[in-house]
């Protein structure tokens, strides 16, 4: 049998080991739970943005192109200066131009006055002048004739007197060639009998042909006057901008040449972003949409505005793939010396912007199979499904609209096997 003492040890025993395991199970239950990553829901500005490249331009830009074959005469500017709308920047050479004018001029003269002679139909005087023309080469022909026929007598003679041994053979050769001489100047006579009867049986028939010819020689004047004197009249290149000469390499008393005859000027007033967004970026930007740029190579942050989107898309082929493209240009707000047209910068576009919203992010967010979307919430150490209704969305939120309120403690990324109702401890000892 068990005494007293031994009944009274065995009893302490057991409500020793009782208190040290209902000591364990309470601290074990203390520390159950899934670790999560916990989050607090607060109010902040939730924007979304798309990112385009692009590179700075001038405002405004101008491009003079000089003719290599005028000097530079003078010039007015040099590279790197400001110039205003009309100043002159250089005065090219115009002589050659003007010596071009005055034989304009006369050709212009000359044509008036044959025009005018054929119009007043002197047709008396002209047919003259035809006949007489006639008369003379007939004239000129006879006495071609009759020189030839007395070259030829004395040329027969002197052959038979060269054969008897009578005169020396450079007189023969003299009165050989000499026949010859008259012969082809009887030839000649004999063409220019027969032009001055074609011209003189021509005489009505070419009057019309004549009068069309003037008239169009006389435009063709006019036409060449005019032209040189606008070149002489745009002998002083100016400035169609305002802007700064950032290409002006011509010398005085020197032609340009193909590298150096085009005059650059930018108006660096304003600088702006020409950029392509895809068609479905671009149903969703306005103008005056505010934008981030980030001109690479500079620390500072700089403030944009969408001043244009082009009216039609252009379809752009890259491999096998096709794309429509809108043309969009963002103007910078605040510009500084720091900026070079050309620069390679980055922009963020804000397509809309929502302050003072709660927002989670997309880790946060699960979606049952009806379509249904809900968040894990932290509730006395239990995660509590709380169904939501969600807003914009950003590359890494999501706006909260109704379901949840600021201060709620949220799971961040809900492990996949996690359900309403477990427990939880947040990371970290929150």
């Amino acid at each position: 049998m068990i005494n007293k003492k031994m009944l009274t040890v065995i009893m302490i025993v057991l409500i020793l080991a009782a208190t040290v395991g209902a000591a364990w199970t309470y601290a074990a239950g203390a520390n159950a739970g899934i670790e999560v990553e916990a989050g607090t829901l607060q109010a902040r500005t939730l924007s979304q943005a798309i990112s385009v490249t692009g590179n700075v331009e001038a405002r405004d830009k101008e491009e003079i192109n000089l003719s290599t074959q005028q000097k530079v005469k003078k010039l007015y500017a040099v590279e790197n200066q400001d110039v205003r709308e009309n100043n002159i920047i250089l005065t090219v050479d115009t002589s050659d131009l003007e010596y071009q004018l005055s034989k304009y001029r006369l050709n212009l003269d000359l044509a008036s006055r044959n025009l005018d002679r054929l119009l007043k139909k002197e047709i008396k005087s002209d047919k003259k002048m035809l006949e007489n023309a006639v008369r003379q080469a007939e004239i000129n022909l006879a006495n071609a004739a009759a020189d030839y026929n007395e070259a030829e007598r004395r040329f027969e003679q002197n052959k038979i007197l060269f054969e008897n041994g009578a005169i020396s053979n450079e007189e023969y050769d003299n009165s050989e060639k000499r026949m010859n001489d008259i012969k082809n100047q009887m030839a000649l006579s004999e063409i220019q009998l027969n032009n001055s009867q074609n011209s003189l049986a021509d005489f009505e028939t070419n009057r019309e042909e004549q009068i069309a010819d003037q008239r169009n020689q006389l435009d063709a004047a006019k036409a060449d006057i005019a032209n040189t004197l606008d070149k002489i009249g745009k002998s002083d290149i100016k400035a169609n901008i305002n802007g700064r000469i950032v290409s002006l390499s011509v010398k005085e008393n020197q032609y340009p040449t193909m590298e150096n005859s085009r005059i650059t000027i930018y108006d660096l007033s304003e600088y702006k972003i020409a950029v392509e967004v895809s068609q479905y970026d671009a149903v969703s930007i306005s103008l005056g949409q505010k934008a981030d740029i980030k001109v690479k190579g500079l620390d500072k942050a700089y403030a944009g505005t969408v001043s244009r989107i082009d009216e039609a898309a252009t379809v752009k082929i890259e491999g096998a793939n096709k794309e429509a493209k809108v043309g969009i240009e963002i103007t910078v707000d605040n510009p500084d010396d720091r900026i070079k047209a050309g620069y390679e910068a980055d922009i963020d576009i804000t397509l809309t912007e929502s302050p003072g919203t709660l927002a989670v992010n997309f880790e946060a967010l699960r979606e049952e199979e009806g379509g249904r979307k809900y968040v894990f919430a932290i509730e006395n150490g239990k995660a509590v499904k709380k169904y939501v209704k969600t807003g914009i969305e950003t590359d890494f939120d999501v706006q909260i609209i109704e379901g949840l309120k600021a201060g709620d403690l949220y799971i961040k990324t809900p492990p996949a096997a996690l359900k309403d109702g477990d427990l939880v401890k947040v990371a970290g000892g929150e």
